[in-house]
């Protein structure tokens, strides 16, 4: 069960990232420069962002099971659509559709993930179904990007299409009743309300904003760190995706052994580390074997210790709120795509200014901003630890 959520996640995250690799034909298909397809990408993050703390709100009260079988068909039924348009402003109106769509299944996922375990394997569950977005990083992309180059940007949302059609016929047959939060409610706004989860959400905004200023803008960076050659990024960002799908995996396991508090500044310190290095590199121009050396090094350690974070961070806002797991989720969803569209802004603002080298050097300096924040958490979490265990005693 927990895999079939997983292949909806990875229906999402390859439709999500890939149309970056495709903006160049899709825009000459429908008749509009580059940079106006560029904005179907920012659309659909908008649309996300907005969309999925509405939708986690307004679906509470139904059963998860039918919101992730509607939510998976829309999906698949704009991605349909998608196939063929014929302009650009239908293009958009898809795009907003799949958004929504993706916005009400990818939280609902994850609640029904951490429902379906005991809570000792929580953070594992939660990890495997999150795998589907980083296998969609390693896999999804490179292979959609490919099959858009062989057989046409279509062929790549029909292939997304059947994906999700074929996963919510494997839901509708398989997912057991999974009750709603439809009594829970006002619990769920009193958890919005709490200050530790609006600090958790803080840290979501500032670790993808940090990691997505640099990779929206990889290839010149990587190109100035290490002299990469635009033919080789696609074995470079496999690397790195077999990396995330390593560091999704270790951190849904820590987080069911550790608490979650305390390992939330080691996956940012690492993940600030990497981009640190890949800015050192980019500003010294650190081409040849060492260079590319370091590179990888920098780029396996994003992966692992970046990509370790969301099952970690997932694990904690259910925790903080378990009886609504699905509205704190949709929020923590909302603020992953606000990070992102910050990200992709900052990073290019940074290129066209600073070139490659300050694009790194932004990402590392908001990472670190995401490094002090979880210290803050960590140590919040650690006094108010210590100050329930005094008044058992």
């Amino acid at each position: 069960m927990l895999l079939l959520l997983a292949a909806g996640l990875f229906a999402i995250g390859t439709d999500g990232y890939v149309i970056a690799g495709l903006l160049s034909p899709i825009g000459a298909d429908l008749g509009v420069g580059t940079a106006a397809a560029g904005r179907l990408v920012t659309v659909f993050a908008l649309a996300y962002a907005l969309g999925a703390p509405v939708a986690g709100t307004l679906t509470a009260r139904f059963s998860r099971r039918g919101v992730l079988l509607v939510g998976l068909a829309g999906f698949a039924a704009a991605n349909l659509a998608t196939t063929v348009v014929g302009d650009y402003g239908a293009m958009l109106a898809a795009r907003v559709v799949a958004a929504l769509a993706a916005a009400a299944f990818t939280p609902a996922a994850s609640a029904a993930a951490a429902t379906l375990v005991t809570p000792e394997r929580r953070g594992r569950a939660l990890a495997t179904v999150g795998a589907g977005i980083s296998v969609a990083t390693a896999v999804g992309v490179p292979l959609g990007t490919l099959v858009g180059e062989w057989l046409g940007w279509r062929a790549t949302f029909a292939g997304v299409t059947a994906l999700a059609t074929i996963t919510a016929l494997g839901l509708a047959a398989l997912l057991p009743p999974i009750p709603s939060d439809a009594e829970r409610t006002t619990e769920g706004f009193t958890a919005i309300a709490d200050m530790r989860v609006w600090a958790a959400l803080l840290l979501t905004v500032t670790w993808i904003m940090g990691a997505f200023t640099v990779l929206t803008f990889i290839g010149p960076v990587l190109v100035a760190a290490a002299g990469v050659h635009e033919t080789a990024l696609s074995a470079w960002l496999l690397i790195f995706g077999i990396a995330a799908v390593v560091g999704n995996n270790l951190g849904g396991r820590a987080a069911d052994h550790y608490p979650t508090g305390r390992l939330l500044p080691i996956s940012t310190a690492g993940l600030a580390v990497a981009l640190v290095i890949l800015a050192l590199l980019s500003s010294t121009g650190g081409h040849g074997r060492l260079g590319a050396v370091s590179a990888a090094a920098a780029m396996i350690g994003w992966g692992i210790f970046g990509w370790s974070f969301a099952p970690i961070q997932q694990h904690r806002l259910v925790d903080l709120a378990p009886s609504s797991a699905g509205i704190v989720l949709s929020f923590n969803a909302s603020a992953i795509y606000i990070g992102i569209s910050g990200g992709s802004l900052a990073g290019s603002f940074a290129l066209e200014r600073l070139g490659a080298a300050g694009v790194a050097w932004t990402g590392g300096l908001i990472e670190l901003i995401a490094v002090v924040i979880a210290v803050a958490i960590a140590i919040s979490s650690t006094s108010r630890y210590n100050r329930s265990s005094a008044a058992v005693r």
